[in-house]
């Protein structure tokens, strides 16, 4: 559909008045800006209209009324006195009129306002149209001090850079929509052509045969994390997803928890990133919006086998009592990991996990492949007592050891399935996961590793079924091998059998163990 202007951007007069008297205003440099930008993308000039004459006094211009329903989008600027301001709250009353006599207000669940928030503005004093739409905020506040900084560069080189790079995101998701517009309906009858095709992968490592668009729900995050938040949000985007949630969530503590069930029952894949801060906690509830998302996503995961990602930066100390707590959990396994792998690193080794695990559901289900059983011969069955797949797990430093262990159960009619350690680590993850799902039976043999990767391993095991099994792993053990020690000498499980084999190998008990496969 064409629109004889693409942009009207709404604002108030203040906040175009310059802090330095020799350099134009915020709102004439963020025009300016924004133009040169998406010229740059659309590969045309777009035609982006504001009144520079503005006054906080004047009397409301029907003739700007009259011109939105030539108009594609508005960009509102949201600041105090924006909110403040009739004639900016009118505004956007009367572009969402206009919006609802022609295309409508919203395109394929995607509002035709862009909400800008130069100051941060309390959501529920902003114009009530826009209420629950995402923002793009060009401002930062110290997590120390709470004091706010906008984005620009009287305030030194990392808000100018803050700046272009939320431009950039503001530009291309303003692109994608101006270019999807032209495609549908037609502004005299106001019908919209349905056959419009969704966008796919356009990212060389991801399958761009397939039509499906991946919904990935990318969890709200703690303010220590919104920068590398935003950050995979744009690859994601450009890698052809559609991010979910696409509106502010709520913060009343029900409101919130019906809209993250409605977010997550729509996704195909959900994205948390846990940072050393809590979160901001909901009115009516003690947990942060951070927890809440993720209980809600575990609790879908353990019914539909949602995949999900569990993102610890690499060198995050929480020092919040509450994140502590919540950290710890999902450690230990015990609460809100159904289906999700817990990845702790860098930022761009979880990219590079992220795109695999995109990558994975872009591509159509194996074929299914009957293997009729092999009927050994009556002195083979007296002398093997299990069969079926036993997945042996350990340390690169027990590849050697595991030996005798490993000549016992091929000796007893096992397929035996041992991990990999060439590759980068998404492969090797990815193969972890494959075997825990392919095996009748799972090891983790205990030699020289240190008790952290016990105890990762040892998360798996209550995680295995959000892994996309399709029926429960009943065999788990854990063998303890030389050398022993205290931690050895202590450890009990309810979750697996425990074997010490750190002086004989405990053959009968292994036999019983193999049995139940």
């Amino acid at each position: 559909m064409q629109f004889e202007k693409d942009i009207f951007i709404s604002y108030a007069h203040i906040d175009d008045e310059s802090l330095v008297a020799s350099q134009k205003g915020w709102i004439t440099e963020f025009h300016r800006s924004l133009e040169i930008r998406l010229a740059q993308l659309l590969g045309r000039r777009p035609v982006i209209w504001r009144d520079p004459s503005l006054q906080g006094n004047h009397i409301f211009d029907q003739q700007i009324i009259d011109q939105f329903s030539k108009v594609a989008l508005m960009i509102s600027i949201l600041t105090p006195r924006y909110v403040k301001s009739e004639w900016c709250t009118r505004e956007v009353e009367e572009f969402y009129e206009a919006c609802r006599q022609n295309i409508g207000f919203s395109v394929d669940n995607k509002a035709r306002i862009f909400k800008v928030i130069k100051t941060p503005v309390r959501v529920d004093i902003h114009p009530e149209k826009i209420q629950n739409i995402l923002g793009y905020e060009f401002y930062s506040t110290d997590p120390s001090t709470g004091r706010v900084k906008e984005f620009s560069s009287i305030f030194g080189q990392q808000y100018e850079l803050a700046y272009w790079e939320k431009l950039d995101d503001l530009a291309n998701d303003i692109c994608s929509y101006l270019e999807h517009l032209e495609q549908i309906g037609n502004p005299l009858t106001g019908k919209i052509n349905t056959t419009v095709t969704t966008p796919v992968f356009n990212n060389s490592s991801i399958n761009t045969n397939s039509k499906k668009t991946i919904k990935v729900y990318l969890a709200e995050s703690s303010y220590d994390t919104q920068d590398f938040r935003n950050s995979i949000k744009r690859e994601l985007q450009d890698a052809g997803c559609y991010i979910l949630p696409d509106k502010q969530l709520p913060l009343i503590a029900p409101a919130l928890q019906s809209e993250v069930k409605h977010f997550i029952e729509q996704a195909d894949v959900a994205i948390h990133i846990v940072g050393s801060g809590y979160g901001v906690v909901p009115e009516g509830i003690q947990q942060s919006i951070v927890e809440v998302q993720n209980s809600i996503a575990s609790a879908q995961s353990s019914v539909v086998n949602l995949p999900r990602l569990i993102w610890v930066p690499e060198g995050t100390e929480p020092s919040d009592d509450r994140q502590i707590a919540f950290v710890e959990k999902l450690n230990l396994g015990k609460e809100g990991v159904a289906g999700a792998d817990l990845v702790y690193g860098d930022q761009e080794d979880f990219k590079g996990i992220v795109l695999d695990k995109l990558k994975k559901l872009q591509e159509p289900p194996p074929p299914v492949v009957v293997i009729e059983p092999q009927h050994s011969d009556a002195s083979t069955r007296t002398t093997k007592s299990g069969g079926g797949i036993v997945y042996l797990i350990c340390d690169m430093q027990d590849v050697d050891t595991i030996k005798p262990l490993e000549d016992f159960l091929f000796d007893h009619g096992c397929e035996v399935l041992t991990p990999l350690f060439d590759g980068d680590e998404s492969a090797i993850r990815e193969d972890h996961i494959e075997n825990l799902k392919l095996c009748d039976a799972a090891i983790i043999f205990m030699g020289n590793a240190n008790e952290i990767w016990l105890r990762s391993k040892m998360r798996d095991f209550l995680k295995i079924n959000g892994y996309g099994r399709t029926k429960p792993l009943h065999a788990k053990a854990v063998f303890l091998a030389p050398p022993l020690n205290p931690s050895k000498q202590r450890f009990r499980s309810v979750e697996a059998e425990v074997f010490n084999g750190t002086e004989t190998m405990p053959e009968d008990a292994l036999k019983a163990f193999l049995n139940k496969m």
